[in-house]
């Protein structure tokens, strides 16, 4: 996941919030500030803002996501937002994320308008990403509105903003599998592949024998370090070849 494609904020929107404020709980703690004086609250440590919804015959998918990266289980209220802890457990630099962080109230000409983003990540240098999730098919206009006024929000707290719009079983399902295998290789055992790939299978025989080849690189798929079109379902004939530089 490319954390630093940000939601692309119209100038054109940037107008008519004359006053926003941020609801959280801290350490068990609920608080309210003007958006001015949050730009430097923990939010990765809070717990949420808001439990999720419950009712019968309910079609959304919620529960928790192991993040092995993290050591810890972080909520999700679709196959979507699970489908994005799963690419967030995966992705270099990520060291806290929060589900549900915070509620976020504007007033704006035409009355108050509320969101809660659905996750808050911080990475290891320092840098906060406020995120929402949304199956692309999903965003319409008032969606697009609501993401607008958020990235301006994020923006001005000096944060990035990033919405999270795949929704591919596929993918999610091969990803589920490698996920087992994240401690199996070491950045070492990489071998030389040919530009153009090999097949899984080979590619396995080069970094071990039988069952511990395959570990390996499944390994190194899920961190990246090789790749392969995680679009389609996985086998022992996909191709597979190294990261680019």
């Amino acid at each position: 996941m490319d954390l630093t494609l940000q939601w692309p904020t119209p100038l054109a929107r940037r107008v008519g919030v004359t006053r926003a404020r941020v609801e959280y709980r801290l350490d068990g703690v609920q608080l309210e500030l003007d958006a001015v004086d949050c730009d430097d609250v923990p939010f990765e440590r809070g717990d949420p803002a808001r439990t999720f919804p419950s009712w019968r015959l309910k079609r959304h998918y919620d529960g928790y996501h192991w993040m092995g990266a993290l050591g810890s289980s972080i909520g999700f209220e679709s196959l979507t937002e699970r489908g994005c802890l799963i690419e967030l457990d995966r992705t270099p630099g990520v060291v806290a994320v929060a589900s549900q962080p915070m509620w976020i109230r504007w007033v704006t000409p035409d009355g108050l308008r509320e969101h809660y983003p659905d996750y808050f990540v911080r990475l290891d240098d320092g840098t906060a990403v406020l995120m929402d999730v949304k199956p692309a098919a999903r965003i319409d206009d008032d969606v697009r509105a609501q993401f607008d006024m958020t990235g301006q929000f994020a923006a001005e707290r000096g944060w990035r903003y990033v919405v999270y719009d795949a929704e591919s079983q596929i993918r999610e399902a091969n990803l589920r599998f490698l996920a087992p295998f994240r401690g199996s290789a070491s950045t070492e055992e990489l071998p030389g592949l040919p530009e153009d790939g090999l097949p899984l299978a080979k590619a396995a025989a080069l970094l071990g024998v039988g069952s511990e080849g395959y570990a390996r690189c499944y390994a190194h798929l899920w961190s990246g370090l090789l790749e392969t079109d995680l679009e389609e379902a996985l086998g022992t004939k996909s191709i597979v070849w190294e990261r680019k530089a």
